[in-house]
C-alpha cells in the first residue's frame, strides 16, 4: 500500500481522506496536515463545522490539550474510519477508536476566523503504523507499508 500526499497550504505536507463515522452519520472529505508532532489524529474546528459534527454529540475529555495556541478543550469522535485511495487506485481504510476534536474559546471574531483556518491533523496514531517518506525537494509525501524505504 502506498498513499501519496501533496504539498499544500503553509508549504506543508497534506493527504486527503474520507472521514466516516456511522454512529453520527458523518461522511466527508478532509485534507489532513501530516503532523509527526501530533500524538492523535485531530479534526479541526473548521472541518468539524463543515462535516456537521455538533459538540453535543461528542464525549468531552476531562483533560485539556496544550499546543502552540495554548490549552483547548478536547472532545472525542468514537469509532472513526479514514478512507484513503492508494496510488494504484485501491481503497485503504484505517480505523481509529477515537479521534480528537478541539474546542477553542476565541475572544474576538478575528480569533474565531483564525481558528477556522487551522488544518485537521493526521497524527502518530496513524503515522506510526507505517513508513513516512517526505522529501520536499522532490515533492514526495508517501505513507507506505512497503519494504525497501528504510535500510
Amino acid at each position: 500500500m502506498r498513499l501519496k500526499g501533496y504539498w499544500g497550504e503553509y508549504d506543508a505536507p497534506f493527504i486527503h481522506a474520507e472521514v466516516l463515522c456511522e454512529n453520527f452519520n458523518i461522511k466527508g472529505s478532509v485534507e489532513f496536515l501530516v503532523d509527526t508532532d501530533s500524538s492523535k489524529t485531530i479534526i479541526s474546528e473548521g472541518d468539524r463545522e463543515r462535516l456537521g459534527i455538533a459538540y453535543s454529540q461528542l464525549q468531552k475529555s476531562d483533560k485539556k490539550s496544550v499546543g502552540i495556541g495554548g490549552s483547548v478543550e478536547i472532545y472525542f469522535v468514537r469509532d472513526v474510519k479514514l478512507v484513503f485511495v492508494s496510488d494504484d487506485g485501491k481503497i485503504h481504510t484505517e480505523k481509529l477508536s477515537e479521534m480528537f476534536v478541539p474546542k477553542h474559546k476565541p475572544k474576538t471574531k478575528e480569533d474565531e476566523e483564525k481558528i477556522k483556518k487551522i488544518p485537521s491533523l493526521l497524527g502518530r496514531d496513524i503515522l506510526n503504523r507505517y513508513t513516512l517518506v517526505i522529501n520536499k525537494k522532490k515533492k514526495i509525501i508517501i505513507i507506505t507499508d512497503e519494504d525497501g524505504w528504510v535500510k
